[in-house]
């Protein structure tokens, strides 16, 4: 959360805002596509002008941000006049948000020198919707196989893929967390350790599902999310039953969650890019990389969920689940992306601590292990 937000529409004010946060900084703004780099040109007569290549219009509101040490300075204007790439704005307001970085980010050598760091075996969700999106009949072939097993043992079994559905709120519980929730019995208070699931599942789930609810025929439910890798979920499995389940039971829904993900990587259904990413810095939560080809940019988007291998120069590898938090377009039509780790397995998070950490007491020494 910002420390502190301030406002200012006094136009007396805007010479010295754009003078000292804007002027020898670089300027952004937000496209669908990603933060597009742009230039402050100047400040005159109630008037600023950018320089912004290789766009031909611009929407008649838009806003600028530019960072100057803890503060992120956003610009809100009017846009009324274009020549060539330059364009002239009415600015209206800036709002100067201040917030504490909570760590520093290591920069990466991408000049060629000895710590270079890349990124492989690289996925997103895009990349398993699309797999799932053009695969129909293996996924009712796996579907079938999991369903008839399920059958055996819950009265209702339903599996879902992100493909399949867009307001669902099991699907929307499975993507948003990855978390399995069991609810073992409607008719009774449940234990306190799952009194926050049971909650979240009566006003969220349960409430939203008519099937459910005018049937009142099943009392007891688990919901398992199918992960790849266990780190990017992309759809449930759902069981119910008209008596109570026990614990063993959520185990089974599980187990299969994990099999229908072994089998669609079997199958071929998800094809990791074989392109390699420079990272460009990094962080104990958080790393940014670079690219230079276009083509990249429609396999992520802010919120994306990634995973990839990255091989440390302490020759190490981690395996990193992510969230793109932001994309920008930088100097030399480079594309560089920051995102936010949210998992790794506990012998990636060794790996790849003990780097920051060895590059936190002396920037070289990672260096010096990669090129032994």
């Amino acid at each position: 959360m910002p420390d502190q937000i301030k406002t200012v529409t006094e136009k007396g004010q805007f010479q010295f805002l754009l003078d000292n946060f804007f002027t020898g900084h670089q300027v952004y703004i937000k496209t669908s596509s990603g933060a597009l780099n742009l230039q402050y040109l100047g400040y005159s007569e109630g008037n600023v002008a950018f320089r912004i290549p290789h766009v031909k219009s611009f929407p008649e509101n838009a806003v600028v941000f530019t960072r100057h040490g803890g503060h992120t300075i956003y610009l809100s204007m009017k846009h009324i006049e274009k020549n060539e790439d330059t364009f002239v704005f009415i600015p209206i307001k800036f709002q100067i948000i201040s917030e504490t970085r909570k760590e520093d980010r290591k920069l990466v050598d991408i000049e060629g020198g000895k710590s270079v760091i890349y990124m492989n075996n690289f996925i997103s969700d895009y990349i398993i919707e699309r797999g799932l999106a053009t695969s129909q009949k293996k996924i009712d072939k796996v579907k079938e196989i999991a369903e008839f097993e399920l059958k055996k043992k819950f009265d209702h079994v339903k599996i879902t893929f992100i493909n399949e559905a867009k307001s669902d709120p099991r699907l929307n519980h499975a993507l948003n967390t990855g978390k399995l929730i069991y609810i073992p019995n409607l008719n009774e208070n449940p234990d306190p350790s799952l009194e926050e699931d049971y909650n979240y599942y009566l006003e969220n789930i349960y409430k939203t599902d008519i099937s459910l609810t005018s049937r009142n025929r099943y009392i007891s439910e688990v919901l398992a999310p199918v992960m790849y890798n266990f780190l990017i979920p992309y759809g449930y499995v759902q069981v119910n039953s008209a008596q109570a389940l026990s614990e063993g039971m959520s185990e089974v829904c599980r187990r299969m969650a994990i099999v229908i993900d072994q089998l669609f990587k079997k199958n071929g259904l998800f094809c990791p890019l074989e392109t390699k990413f420079l990272v460009a810095d990094l962080s104990k939560s958080g790393m940014g990389f670079v690219f230079k080809e276009k083509k990249y940019l429609r396999y992520f988007e802010e919120k994306s969920r990634i995973t990839y291998d990255i091989m440390l120069p302490t020759r190490k590898k981690a395996v990193i689940s992510a969230i793109v938090r932001n994309i920008t377009f930088i100097d030399n039509n480079v594309i560089k992306v920051g995102c936010e780790i949210t998992a790794m397995d506990d012998n990636s998070r060794a790996n790849y601590e003990e780097y920051i950490n060895i590059s936190a007491k002396n920037p070289a020494a990672g260096a010096a292990d990669a090129t032994e």
